[in-house]
């Protein structure tokens, strides 16, 4: 992107809530972002800055799963915290395991089904 207003709102797009606050935040008109999202090369950008921004965010997330996994297991475990509390740390390890075994399937599954979509 040659135009700096045009960086400036691909960046407050990636930190505002809406596109009118992120246009606001540039001091552009809200029509104008809409119209530069509408073009492709625009729209483009911002699609992979904010796929860069989520692999980055989930990147960090994953990298702390460990230390909140053993607070979780510290507080199940310790039969000094309320018996409520430690069900509830329990049933949080149950459910994200669930979901993460589901989701690893899910991921086999679309994996197997890309692989015979290219053998076509």
């Amino acid at each position: 992107m040659k135009n700096s207003k045009r960086e400036l709102l691909l960046s407050a797009l990636l930190t505002s809530p809406t596109i009118k606050a992120a246009a606001e935040s540039v001091g552009i008109p809200e029509t104008t972002a809409y119209n530069w999202l509408r073009k492709p090369e625009f729209a483009d950008e911002y699609k992979q800055r904010k796929r860069q921004a989520v692999a980055e965010a989930s990147d960090y997330l994953q990298s702390r799963i460990s230390a909140a996994t053993q607070i979780v297991d510290g507080i199940m475990s310790d039969t000094a915290i309320a018996p409520q509390v430690r069900l509830n740390a329990a049933k949080t390890i149950i459910e994200t395991a669930y979901k993460v075994i589901e989701q690893a399937e899910i991921i086999a599954r679309i994996e197997a089904l890309e692989a015979l979509s290219d053998d076509k």
